[in-house]
């Protein structure tokens, strides 16, 4: 490869990183993180800062604190910490670059093409042109096409009779914004004219397909799937019955689609009705978990404006985390009465995943023959009012219910431990570990703990050493791979202890932390070698990046930006907040509505300037003491080579003997 084209590549990568970073710092400096983190969470100010529910562990008390001044956060309990970026991360469940998509469309600043070592692009054969927030418009704009569609088109009228019969009116079809897709496989394409690009986008969101050549949806009354934050993500279709195509073996066979997958929508991750529902947790306290879209929809139109839907797949932890998130209260879940409704009863996982995430839920089981529409249809609010007041048990007595079905637990003593063991396999997934006595999660255990004693008939020792042995299985058990997320509630610290920085590297990045300045005076008498900790090698080589390459001071605020990685961001606002507190005796409580700039300042006064040259002073010295504590242990390392001659090891000895001054 010629010299022009290799410094022709390193140019490219030098500009992209270059245009990243812009960008980063660009999006963090208009993004209010007090504004942001308030968005989903209510926030209070405590003097300077302000504070609200942690949503990533059951938080009664307010630990998660939000720093205007530095734009951070941190929960001390969850150990979860960082910028809006990291906030972004681990409350949508993203990683690094979809935090950045989406902080970018909530600022309107557009992103670079992302490209990777070799220049090459990273974006989705398609997407290289089309933005997260171009998305977003084509699938509203698609909903709203096929609303209109529903209101006012002849070949809808079937669907809108459909509804009718379904005593859907046209209040919930607005509210809901129902639709219809047409038969006619063209038509979709032909509202986009055609357009490769709007083709294209069409895909990307699961509307068309490519090889078929037509609407992935056509024929099909629609139903349009909302985020939490009410944006359309993805669509619901139904076959209309009596329509041409119930009688087609492939749409027969699937009377309900969802869309696939796609940048914008995980069925794993969203529930039908959300964007409506969280509006009355605060009021209700619970949320309505339900099977089915005319289910949710007819829950409202009665007045449960608290009810969800799943969207073809059972619950699991990142729909339980989504609704922890929303203080959505107790879940109940409200199955069928109908066989498939009792199986559905008897999954186990999705106990497993409510206990694991400590959640308050519930189970309701609607009379045989039942579904909530139907129900609701049949006999009523306040019939159901009435079921969710008297036959709604706890999530572990439904267990409890489930697992001993046709056992007698007084004569059939195999039998009865046999559903002892499966039950505690499921309490054995809730996490106890760290949480004091007065927490809701322990005191359900305990008293499901103290009733299960006594419904068998067994000494509370047996029960709960057969619960320990069940908790040490799953504690050996592979991870499921199911579910690739990571609970934010997992993370870990940064690294092994190991591996994170010792006193003397912490001391030195705390007084970099306060002042960048102070970095010169390192860079000059430590050398990186000299550096144990390869988080702190990391923090040295970015200073040196954002000082020497881009013209930057070292800031906090800089070097936040810098790093992508949530764990290091955590790990530099530890770093800040003890720094403060260490330098300047720092409380956040009582601080009042001093500014961190104003404290900085303080360096500049002579005490304050004699203290910090004797802080590098001492920190050097004890760099320069650990330097030839490692010299003289590389020597004595020597002196064990079975290859030397005694001669030589003598010889090497005095040389030891003499530096150290004996």
């Amino acid at each position: 490869m010629q010299w022009t084209s290799i410094c022709c590549i390193i140019h490219k990568i030098t500009m992209s990183n270059y245009e990243q970073n812009t960008v980063k710092e660009r999006i963090r400096d208009a993004t209010d993180i007090v504004e942001l983190v308030g968005k989903y969470v209510p926030l209070k100010r405590e003097g300077r800062n302000f504070a609200g529910r942690c949503p990533w562990h059951d938080d009664k008390n307010p630990s998660l604190k939000v720093d205007p001044t530095r734009q951070t956060f941190k929960c001390w309990v969850c150990d979860i910490g960082g910028d809006v970026f990291t906030f972004i991360m681990k409350i949508e469940n993203v990683d690094f670059r979809g935090a950045l998509e989406i902080l970018s469309d909530k600022t309107g600043i557009p992103l670079p093409k992302f490209r990777g070592g070799g220049g090459e692009e990273k974006t989705t054969e398609g997407e290289q042109e089309i933005k997260r927030n171009d998305l977003f418009r084509a699938a509203a704009w698609v909903a709203k096409i096929y609303h209109e569609t529903l209101l006012y088109s002849d070949e809808a009228l079937p669907a809108r009779d459909y509804l009718e019969k379904r005593n859907v009116g046209t209040d919930e079809i607005k509210k809901f914004n129902l639709g219809y897709a047409p038969i006619d496989r063209h038509w979709l394409a032909g509202k986009v004219q055609n357009k490769p690009h709007r083709i294209k986008m069409l895909e990307i969101i699961g509307n068309f397909r490519e090889e078929r050549k037509d609407d992935f949806f056509r024929g099909r009354l629609i139903f349009p799937i909302r985020d939490d934050q009410g944006r359309t993500v993805a669509f619901g279709g139904r076959v209309i019955p009596g329509s041409p195509l119930s009688e087609d073996a492939w749409h027969k066979d699937r009377k309900y689609l969802n869309s696939p997958e796609t940048s914008l929508f995980s069925k794993h991750k969203v529930l039908y009705g959300l964007d409506l529902a969280k509006k009355q947790f605060k009021e209700t306290r619970r949320t309505l978990i339900m099977e089915g879209y005319t289910d949710c929809i007819t829950a409202h139109q009665f007045g449960f404006g608290e009810a969800v839907a799943v969207l073809g797949t059972a619950l699991g932890p990142a729909h339980i985390r989504l609704l922890n998130r929303m203080d959505a209260g107790k879940i109940i879940v409200i199955l069928d009465g109908d066989s498939a409704g009792q199986k559905a009863a008897e999954r186990d996982q999705v106990l497993k995943d409510f206990i694991a995430e400590g959640a308050d839920m519930a189970v309701l089981t609607l009379p045989e023959g039942h579904d909530p529409s139907d129900f609701l249809i049949t006999h009523g609010a306040d019939a159901l009012h009435a079921l969710l007041e008297t036959e709604t048990v706890d999530a572990l007595e439904h267990v409890f219910r489930a697992k001993t079905r046709g056992i007698n637990l007084q004569k059939d003593y195999n039998g009865s431990i046999k559903a002892l063991d499966a039950i505690l396999e499921i309490v054995a997934h809730a996490p106890l570990k760290g949480t004091s006595p007065n927490d809701p999660i322990r005191f359900r255990i305990e008293k499901t703990l103290q009733s299960l004693s006594m419904k068998f008939g067994q000494p509370d020792e047996l029960i709960r050493r057969r619960l320990k042995e069940q908790q040490q299985r799953i504690a050996h058990r592979p991870a499921r791979t199911d579910d690739t997320e990571t609970p934010p509630t997992a993370i870990a610290s940064l690294g092994s202890p190991d591996e994170l920085p010792d006193m003397t590297e912490r001391e030195m990045l705390e007084l970099w932390i306060m002042d960048p300045t102070a970095i010169y005076e390192f860079w000059e008498r430590v050398l990186p070698d000299q550096l144990r900790s390869p988080v702190t090698l990391a923090i040295y080589n970015q200073c040196s990046e954002l000082v020497e390459q881009r013209g930057r001071p070292a800031t906090f605020e800089n070097l936040m930006t810098a790093f992508d990685d949530p764990k290091m961001k955590n790990f530099l606002v530890e770093l800040e907040t003890s720094a403060r507190k260490k330098f300047f005796s720092d409380d956040d409580n009582d601080m009042g509505s001093a500014l961190l700039d104003e404290l900085t300042e303080r360096w500049k006064e002579p005490a304050f300037a004699e203290l910090k040259a004797k802080l590098i002073e001492e920190i050097i010295a004890e760099f320069d003491r650990r330097e030839n504590d490692r010299k003289r242990q590389r020597e004595v390392n020597r002196l064990r080579d079975p290859e030397l001659s005694d001669d030589e090891k003598m010889k090497q000895l005095l040389e030891l003997q003499q530096k150290l001054g004996r």
